[in-house]
């Protein structure tokens, strides 16, 4: 009332204190904000410090009031990983005044040992203040008690290790890196990293994984085996980083398959040490192009049939196999094949195959090449060299597959009405490689002695065409496949015969390696099975005189003790070896795979 009158009577006075009383509104409510502001206090603990690498700690944050906005906890991630987290509030009363305090806890993993420090966290406009925390890799060192040091020497109930082959090799040759988890307790939810390099580029293949138990320090050990094959692509040194284990611990077996499911137990993260090693640039001697750094390199030749008996104008197919022991197949080279007058080449497509195995991977290259001689006479194929260096002598070595010769044949059953043919350089003519018979020789003499008769002769030629066209749709079908199984037939009998005779070769010559090839490939077309393709399929296959040969072969070449190998002894068995082919119940495999070999 008293404001409205004094609207009335002068209001310029009246808007100056309207304003004033708005100021000083204006003014207290900014002032207890600010109070409340600075009325919010946050702290920050750990449950433990220092914590260990391996086992998991909190990390709680609390506010004695209502903060700006919810926290954001992003910069702890880079140096710890938040398992979990949780928020509580609790309101409570003190000589009649109520206080309001809320809780965040996180469960965390160190990432790696030191000393890091937590940074301030934001909670809207609210911060936390920083901490420091120190994280050890849990060993006992320099300055613990007795009773710890005591600890510390006690065997482990679960740990992890990892191991490597050699300490220096050469660039993109092979490194054997072993993981092993031992343990004498129960795991659940279990996880194991794959290894990283120092090397980014570096090749990385898994090749065996195994289970089985061992004893140490007179305790047993459940293991967990992993094998890795990695192949650096820098010289220098290079850093394996660490694996990590995760999982949770329980002292007891699970009683029923549903306590497997729970998540119950002490949630552990284990870490095994880095390991350096050297790798040894190439020699500067060796084009870059020419290396490849293997433990062991083969060159293979086979072909579909005999190559003395070639028929001219018809495909022979020739296959190539590179088998390096310590590469992958993707770093063996491709062939370069020559061109050679009148004989055409067609290659396919290579095939490739990594065969793994505990002791590392061996890459397969395929290379299958069809020859079409276009006239009779000889052929010669120069020879193929691939150039490797041998990681167990450091020495440079050659693969070979010698000079090769092939001989082309007119096929007699062809009605061509060409006797003779021009030579050439890598071919003779066919009066060279033909009987010298009157009766076959007469043609030809009737064609260039006496052209008169030329048009007799085509006239006569042709009726014989047109007959034998009759005779040939009225030939039965199965006459057609007869043949072809009769030639398959034939050069299969060749194959095996080769085959056999390399196997006869290399075992006088007391050769456990090649041998064990032959033996692989004399089994293949023996047994009529291109699945066969290690020394252990062979044996469920042969007789039992010749299964235990090839298994004292099998010990030579891979025991650790390396024992002697007389070839002899098994020739005496295997010369007597009778083919399996007609044995009941034996099945040909149609889906044929052409790079598993061992």
């Amino acid at each position: 009332t008293a404001m409205f009158t004094l609207w009335r009577r002068e209001p310029g006075m009246a808007v100056r204190l309207f304003l004033r009383w708005l100021f000083i509104s204006l003014l207290f409510t900014s002032m207890t904000a600010i109070s409340i502001a600075q009325a919010t206090n946050i702290t920050v603990k750990t449950s433990r410090n220092p914590v260990t690498l391996d086992s998991t700690f909190h990390l709680i944050y609390e506010a004695d009031s209502s903060v700006d906005d919810d926290p954001d906890f992003s910069p702890i991630y880079n140096d710890f990983d938040v398992l979990s987290s949780s928020q509580s509030t609790n309101m409570r009363s003190i000589n009649g005044n109520w206080s309001l305090k809320k809780t965040w806890q996180l469960t965390l993993f160190a990432k790696d040992i030191g000393r890091f420090t937590i940074p301030p966290i934001n909670f809207g406009k609210d911060v936390s203040p920083a901490i420091q925390l120190t994280v050890t890799d849990g060993i006992a060192t320099t300055g613990t008690s007795a009773k710890q040091k005591q600890q510390a020497t006690i065997p482990a109930k679960i740990f992890l290790e990892g191991t490597i082959d050699k300490k220096t090799g050469w660039i993109q040759s092979q490194f054997i890196y072993t993981v092993r988890l031992l343990r004498t307790v129960h795991i659940t939810g279990a996880s194991l990293s794959e290894p990283q390099t120092s090397d980014t580029n570096a090749i990385i293949h898994k090749i065996s994984e195994d289970q089985y138990q061992t004893t140490r320090q007179g305790i047993h050990y459940e293991v967990i085996e992993r094998r890795y094959a990695i192949f650096p692509q820098k010289s220098g040194v290079l850093t394996i980083k660490p694996v990590t284990f995760e999982g949770r611990i329980n002292a007891t077996q699970p009683r029923t398959i549903f306590d497997q499911f729970q998540l119950s137990g002490q949630l552990k993260r284990l870490r095994n040490k880095a390991i350096d090693v050297t790798v040894k640039a190439a020699p500067e001697n060796i084009n870059l192009q020419d290396w490849l750094p293997a433990s062991e390199l083969q060159l293979i030749d086979e072909w579909s049939g005999d190559i003395q008996n070639i028929t001219a104008g018809e495909p022979v197919t020739r296959t190539i196999l590179i088998a390096a022991k310590g590469l992958t197949a993707v770093q063996l080279p491709d062939l370069k094949f020559e061109d050679i007058a009148g004989l055409k080449q067609y290659p396919d497509k290579p095939l490739i195959e990594d065969k793994p195995d505990s002791t590392g991977i061996t890459g397969y290259k395929q290379i299958k090449v069809a020859l079409i001689p276009a006239r009779a006479g000889t052929y010669t194929l120069p020879e193929i060299k691939l150039q490797w260096w041998n990681t167990k002598t450091s020495k440079q070595e050659v693969a070979i597959i010698p000079e090769t010769v092939i001989t082309a044949i007119v096929d007699i059953n062809a009605d061509s009405g060409i006797t003779t043919l021009p030579a050439t350089e890598n071919a003779t003519s066919v009066s060279e490689n033909m009987p010298t018979d009157n009766k076959v020789a007469q043609p030809a003499t009737l064609v260039t002695s006496e052209p008169t008769y030329w048009k007799w002769l085509a006239a006569f030629f042709a009726c014989l065409w047109l007959i034998t066209l009759l005779f040939l749709f009225k030939k039965p079908k199965t006459s057609d496949k007869n043949s072809a199984n009769k030639i398959k037939c034939s050069q299969s009998k060749h194959s095996i015969a080769s085959a056999r005779n390399t196997v006869i070769k290399n075992a006088k010559q007391n050769n456990p390696g090649e041998t064990k090839a032959a033996l692989i490939r004399w089994a293949q077309l023996n047994y009529k099975n291109k699945e066969l393709s290690n020394l252990t399929q062979i044996c469920q296959q042969c007789s039992n005189q010749l299964s235990q040969q090839i298994r004292q072969l099998n010990q030579a070449l891979y025991s650790p003790e390396k024992p002697s190998w007389n070839g002899e002894k098994m020739l005496s068995v295997f010369k007597n070896e009778q083919t399996l082919m007609n044995r009941p119940g034996q099945q040909q495999n149609s889906s044929l795979k052409p790079l598993y070999l061992q």
